[in-house]
Parts: C-alpha cells; sequence; structure tokens
C-alpha cells in the first residue's frame, strides 16, 4: 500500500512538472513585446536602408490602460489643444496611461472597473478624433455608411493572464439598412514625413469582446427602418467572458492605415477580410485610372504575408521624401517611388464596409473587429525647421539631411527657447510644465546632438 502510494506521488509530481514545461499553444498569446518611450533625444531613426531622421516621436500604448482612471477623466478643457500638444512629445500620450485629473465617481458610488469604454471618453482622444460622419450609398457603393464614436472602445484582453491587460478595438457592424463602421485620425493635419506601427490583429468571428453599452438613442435613426443588430453570442464563466480563438473574421471590410492629405496624396496599408488571412494590400494613391478603368501600374502591390493577420503583428509604414517602404515585424514587404506623397498629412485608421466591389458586403447582425496593442510614430511636421541639421560622428561639421526630415515651409517660429517664448506660455498639456518654471523636456535644438534609434539600436551621441 505504501508503495502505491509513492508512486502515485511520483505520477503526480511529474504530471505538473509536464504541465508546467508545456510550450504555448498556436492560440495562445505570445509575451507582449517591450516598449519603452526613448528619453533625452533630439532626434529620432529607424531600422531598415534609410534611418529617417524625425524630430518627434509619439506611442499611444493600449495594452495596460486603466479603464477605471479613464471613466471619470475630464476632458472639458484639453481638446481644443490637441494640436498645440503634439509637440509635446515625451508627456502628451504617456498621460493617458497615468492620469492625475480625473473627476470623482457620483457620490455615494464606487469607483467602477469597466470591462471595456469608449474610445472618445479617454486621454487618448485629446490626440486622437473619434469620426462620426456618414457616406451616402451609390452605384458603386450600395450600402449607406455611418461612422460612429461607438465603434472605437478599448476592451480587457482575457486572452492574457494579467488582469489589467487591454487593448483597442475597431468594430464595423451591418445592420438591416446600412453599416456601422469606425475611423480615428490624428488632430494633427501637417504630418510631413514619416514612420508608422500598429500592431494589430483581426479577431475570429466567434470571438468573444467585452463591449461598452450603446447608447439607446445610437443611432439616430427610425428603429423600425434601421433595426440594431444583434451583438456577437457570449459565453461567460462567472464575471469572466471566455474567449474562442478559431477561425477568421466574417468577409466584407476593409481596414486602412494610412497617411492622408486627399485622395490624389495618401500612401495606403489595406486589408480586406475576404482575402485570405496572409494578403495585403500596399499603394500610394491614385492607384485607379478612371478613364482607362484599369490600375495604375507600380501604383499598388497584393503582398503574401510571413504572418496572418489574424495573428498579432506590428504593421510599418516608412513615408521618406522619395520612397514608401511597408514592413511587417521590420521586414521589409515592399518599397515604392512611385507618387510618394509630397503634401503635409494626417493619420488615419479606419474599418469600414459600403457593400462596393471593393469592400464586399457584410451579411446583416454580423460584425467585425480589429484589434490594436500600440500604435508607434516618430515625424516631421511642415511648421518644423526647413533645413534642420545633423551632427554626424563620422564630420567635424554639422550636416543637413533634406530627406525625411525635409518640410515644406517654416511659418511657425515658436521652436526655438528664448525667454520671451518660455513666458509666452501655451495651453494645454506643454502649457503646464512651461507655468510651472520650465519644460519637462528642452525644446528642439537647431542640431540633432543626440539620436534615438526606436527600433532598439543604442543611442548615438554627438562628439
Amino acid at each position: 500500500m505504501q508503495i502505491i502510494i509513492l508512486r502515485l506521488a511520483a505520477v503526480l509530481c511529474l504530471g505538473t512538472l509536464a504541465l508546467s514545461t508545456i510550450q504555448p499553444t498556436a492560440t495562445t498569446p505570445p509575451q507582449l513585446p517591450s516598449k519603452e518611450r526613448p528619453r533625452g533625444c533630439d532626434c529620432f531613426t529607424v531600422s531598415g536602408p534609410d534611418p529617417g531622421y524625425f524630430q518627434h516621436y509619439k506611442l499611444w500604448d493600449f495594452r495596460t490602460v486603466d479603464l477605471s482612471k479613464h471613466a471619470h477623466l475630464n476632458l472639458t478643457d484639453s481638446l481644443s489643444d490637441g494640436e498645440r500638444d503634439w509637440d509635446d512629445d515625451d508627456e502628451g500620450d504617456e498621460e493617458g496611461q497615468n492620469i492625475a485629473y480625473t473627476t470623482a465617481p457620483p457620490y455615494g458610488k464606487k469607483k467602477s472597473d469597466p470591462s471595456s469604454l469608449v474610445f472618445f471618453k479617454t486621454a487618448f482622444e485629446r490626440d486622437w478624433s473619434s469620426q462620426d460622419w456618414e457616406r451616402q450609398r451609390s452605384p458603386k457603393a450600395p450600402v449607406y455608411m455611418v461612422n460612429s464614436k461607438h465603434n472605437v472602445f478599448l476592451t480587457k484582453d482575457y486572452e492574457r493572464e494579467d488582469p489589467h491587460a487591454t487593448y483597442l478595438v475597431l468594430r464595423t457592424t451591418r445592420h438591416d439598412n446600412y453599416t456601422s463602421t469606425a475611423e480615428i485620425e490624428t488632430r494633427v493635419h501637417n504630418i510631413y514625413r514619416c514612420s508608422l506601427r500598429v500592431r494589430l490583429r483581426f479577431l475570429p468571428a466567434n470571438f468573444i469582446v467585452s463591449q461598452p453599452p450603446q447608447p439607446r438613442e445610437w443611432p439616430p435613426r427610425d428603429p423600425l427602418k434601421h433595426a440594431i443588430a444583434p451583438l456577437n453570442n457570449r459565453t461567460t464563466m462567472g464575471n469572466r467572458t471566455v474567449p474562442f480563438h478559431e477561425g477568421s473574421p466574417p468577409p466584407g471590410a476593409c481596414a486602412g492605415i494610412f497617411t492622408y492629405h486627399d485622395h490624389h496624396s495618401e500612401s495606403d496599408i489595406e486589408i480586406l477580410t475576404r482575402d485570405p488571412t496572409h494578403r495585403v494590400r500596399y499603394a500610394n494613391q491614385p492607384d485607379y485610372d478612371p478613364v482607362t478603368d484599369q490600375q495604375i501600374p507600380g501604383a499598388s502591390t497584393v503582398a503574401d504575408l510571413p504572418i496572418p493577420w489574424t495573428s498579432w503583428a506590428t504593421h510599418r509604414l516608412d513615408w521618406l521624401s522619395d520612397i514608401s517602404r511597408w514592413f511587417v515585424n521590420d521586414q521589409i514587404q515592399d518599397a515604392k517611388s512611385y507618387r510618394v506623397p509630397e503634401l503635409e498629412s494626417m493619420i488615419v485608421l479606419n474599418l469600414w464596409s459600403d457593400g462596393g466591389a471593393w469592400t464586399g458586403d457584410i451579411k446583416i447582425g454580423e460584425s467585425i473587429y480589429m484589434g490594436i496593442e500600440y500604435i508607434e510614430l516618430v515625424y516631421n511636421r511642415s511648421t518644423d525647421a526647413p533645413g534642420w541639421n545633423f551632427s554626424s560622428q563620422h564630420h567635424n561639421d554639422q550636416q543637413r539631411f533634406p530627406f525625411a526630415n525635409t518640410s515644406i515651409i517654416d511659418n511657425d517660429s515658436s521652436h526655438g527657447n528664448s525667454s520671451d517664448e518660455k513666458h509666452a506660455c501655451p495651453p494645454g498639456r506643454q502649457g503646464r510644465e512651461c507655468r510651472k518654471g520650465g519644460y519637462r523636456n528642452p525644446p528642439h535644438h537647431e542640431f540633432c546632438q543626440r539620436s534615438c534609434n526606436i527600433d532598439g539600436i543604442e543611442p548615438w551621441h554627438a562628439g
């Protein structure tokens, strides 16, 4: 009897050891990559054939957002200063994670711990604008399209063991007579050259997503004519939603990640959910000739990626002076010198469908979800100094780098560090540091003395 007990104990011990060493399955998310904000940098470079030399850096990290803090955030005095605050590179979006100015919950109520929260009620809305415009149907786009701010929200990530894990979601839903879609765009529209990275994943059709409640009044239409489609079915275990992993999203939607000035000055990453899950579309616009009804040669590429867009991956677009490059997980996928954008632009992310030949149509009642873990951006602006200098360790003098950082016209004289500027404190987040008697970080210098590579390469100091 004693021998049997000892054998049983040995089996249990080995079983426990085996369980502890099991490798993650294909459906288990990998460990999140570390992503830290570079500090004390005068300029920023990127990996790849061209370093870029950008003056500004932003990181919007949605992976561990305190939803309860954002739920009581007071944004009444901050949205109007969003464009001015953009150049406060080391403070703006970080404050979205560490909120110091919140409103208390109503008297007698405990602080809520929501499982999801609409994006426009968070600090991220200071830098991004959730869209609510509409597009009428047409012969080529037969389904009425309605952008709603309620289709962009943060949600708990129940696939992670971390109870604080979150991510951003863009949602599009097919209703009876229209499609409800999602779009966010940067509040600044004068970005001029950039390297943009978006870590994203499309969620499977049967994936369970905690979603914020939609107001009864939304959308403001006749409910008899425009019935609200039911949300995805849920499976719960106690208070926890249990996700399903297998499958692709429904067909019928297009995700866009792009720089945009107008339809003739645009650089795109596009994903069609009707495509195989390894396929993406890259283009510099326009890529279509309406006169010949043909695609313009060299303007677009259909690429098959090494990783499907149903898995987390970092999709990257480099917009330089004479070339556009596209990467996935820092592996180059395509490059184009055709019609590289030459006009100041904004950054746009959207998920949409109009029932046309490009997107296809979504089945009534179905929803499509795109998850985003973070957005990272290094960039220059058209108001930056037009002949910005960079100190090279290989030369004794300062060099001018005209490619990534060349600006259109310098109509802004606010980049110095004179005493007059220091006393004329701007409003908003940037102004808070000024009013305290100094800047959190010094204004951008005329020369780049310390370059930081955002892809993990050691920073370089001017000698």
